[in-house]
C-alpha cells in the first residue's frame, strides 16, 4: 500500500486546527476543490460520520469519517461501490497534528491507496506519487490559509518579486 506525506508547521494551536478540520459541513474552507459538503449520516462529526462532497463540476464523492482521535488524527476514506475496479484506489487521507510549541502546529498530511494488477502498481510507484503529494500541498495550503492568510500572501509576493528580478537571471 503506497502512502505519501506532506507536512506543514501551522500558527495556530492544535485545537483551533483541529476544529477547522472536524468541522465538516465547512471543509470547504481547506478543500478548495469541494463547493458543498452534505453530511449522509444522523451524526455530523465523530467516527463512521458520511458524507459527500461536491465539486464545481458537479461531481460528487462520498467518504467516511475511519479514524477520530480529537485533537490528534483525522481521517476520511472514499466510500465505493463494490463494482467500482481501478488499477490505484485511495484509501484514506489523514491529518496529524502536533504541538510543536509557541501555539504553533505541525500537520501531517498522508494519502494512503492501494495498487491492483501490473499498471495500478506502476501508477502506485512512478505516477501517484508526484500526483498526490501536489494534492497534499494544495490541501495544507489552504489549511494554512485558515489561521495565516496575509502572511501567506505576503511570503507568496515575495517570491514573485524574487523570481521577476534581474539577479535571478
Amino acid at each position: 500500500m503506497p502512502a505519501i506525506s506532506e507536512s506543514r508547521v501551522i500558527a495556530a494551536a492544535p485545537e483551533d486546527v483541529w476544529k477547522t478540520l472536524s468541522d465538516l459541513e465547512n471543509a470547504r474552507r481547506w478543500n478548495k476543490a469541494w463547493t458543498r459538503i452534505e453530511i449522509l449520516s444522523t451524526q455530523h462529526h465523530g467516527l463512521g460520520t458520511a458524507f459527500r462532497a461536491h465539486t464545481e463540476s458537479g461531481d460528487s464523492f462520498d467518504f467516511e469519517i475511519t479514524e477520530w482521535v480529537p485533537p490528534n488524527t483525522i481521517a476520511f476514506s472514499p466510500v465505493r461501490a463494490d463494482e467500482e475496479s481501478y488499477g490505484i484506489v485511495l484509501d484514506s487521507h489523514t491529518f496529524q497534528l502536533t504541538s510543536v510549541g509557541d501555539g504553533d502546529t505541525s500537520v501531517k498530511l498522508t494519502a494512503r491507496a492501494t495498487a491492483h494488477g501490473f499498471r495500478g502498481h506502476l501508477a502506485a510507484r512512478f505516477l501517484w506519487p508526484g500526483y498526490q503529494k501536489y494534492g497534499l500541498r494544495l490541501a495544507l495550503d489552504a489549511v494554512q490559509d485558515v489561521f495565516e492568510p496575509l502572511e501567506r500572501d505576503e511570503a507568496e509576493r515575495v517570491e514573485e518579486a524574487e523570481a521577476d528580478s534581474p539577479a535571478s537571471e
